[in-house]
């Protein structure tokens, strides 16, 4: 019958009341887990912040990276500039070439443009002046030129060849008597007289007027009408003042120059000479020039015995 109850049946029919206690400790120790679960996962959370989520097209800082990786990509670098500097490509010789090259011109041109040229900066009067320096200067050269050529036709002509070289060895005999200081002279040239009050007139300067007269063409040149300036003249300075020769030179000093007047005067005068020299802010002397249609050197140099040259042998003569 259904309602009957058998007695032999081994599981009796469970009773509500004994399964809600179950259920409300299943219950309790699921909701205890959560929470645990929460807590665990709220600490994790602190001690590791999850980034909050990046918007579309909007970049972030990127992750930084650790100090192992950084050390292994320096090593790595340093090992491949080691490598190319060691063993360089043809491309790296190439390149090298090509900037060593365009080094060294880019250097000569710096050294192109920064050098100093003289006649950038002087005056338009300054250059006409030394064109016209030049310009007698060539003139007589080339009348040098003719006389020379004129004497070499006259000895090839045969034609009393004895008087015509007796003549011309007279002539150079003169001229280096002139120019070794051993005979007087007189020709056109100028008077130039320098007034020294401070004494700052050294051989230095001295010197350098000497020098600037010769470039100018000087053939001869005296110093207060006592000391004949030859190759071998010296200049020195000192506590018993100048000094030319082993003679003494006393103030105002006074120079007779024998060459082409203008020329000499040109060339004193030229800007940054001895006349701009001697009457600077340094030394502040001054300059007076004189040109003469004659001036007469009468001292004489007296020649010393060489101590160590001597004349040598004439070359052979060419068969």
């Amino acid at each position: 019958m259904p309602d009957e109850v058998r007695l032999d049946d081994p599981t009796p029919e469970p009773s509500p009341r004994r399964r809600r206690p179950r259920t409300q400790s299943r219950s309790a120790a699921t909701r205890h887990v959560s929470s645990l679960r929460r807590s665990q996962r709220r600490l994790v959370g602190e001690e590791h912040p999850t980034p909050p989520p990046l918007d579309e097209g909007h970049t972030g800082p990127e992750p930084a990276i650790r100090t192992d990786d950084a050390a292994d990509a320096a090593s790595g670098t340093r090992a491949r500039l080691r490598a190319a500097l060691l063993r360089p490509g043809r491309g790296q010789i190439l390149a090298a070439v090509i900037l060593f090259i365009v080094g060294v011109a880019g250097a000569m041109q710096i050294r192109i443009n920064t050098t100093d040229d003289t006649y950038a900066s002087a005056r338009r009067e300054d250059l006409i002046q030394l064109l016209d320096g030049l310009s007698a200067e060539s003139r007589r050269l080339e009348g040098e030129i003719a006389q020379l050529e004129q004497t070499r036709r006259n000895l090839q002509s045969g034609a009393d060849t004895q008087r015509v070289a007796r003549s011309e060895a007279e002539r150079h005999l003169t001229e280096l008597a002139i120019l070794a200081g051993t005979a007087p002279a007189e020709g056109r040239g100028i008077r130039m007289r320098i007034a020294d009050p401070k004494a700052a007139v050294d051989a230095g300067v001295l010197l350098d007027a000497v020098e600037e007269m010769r470039d100018a063409g000087a053939e001869v040149i005296e110093v207060n009408n006592t000391i004949r300036v030859v190759a071998s003249t010296w200049f020195s300075s000192g506590a018993q003042g100048l000094v030319i020769d082993g003679k003494a030179v006393n103030r105002p000093i006074t120079m007779e120059v024998i060459g082409d007047p203008h020329s000499l005067e040109e060339a004193a005068r030229f800007r940054g000479g001895i006349v701009s020299e001697i009457t600077g802010p340094k030394i502040g002397g001054q300059v007076q020039i004189e040109p003469a249609d004659r001036v007469v050197i009468e001292s004489l140099h007296a020649p010393r015995e060489n101590q160590y040259a001597r004349p040598a042998p004439p070359p052979p003569t060419p068969r």
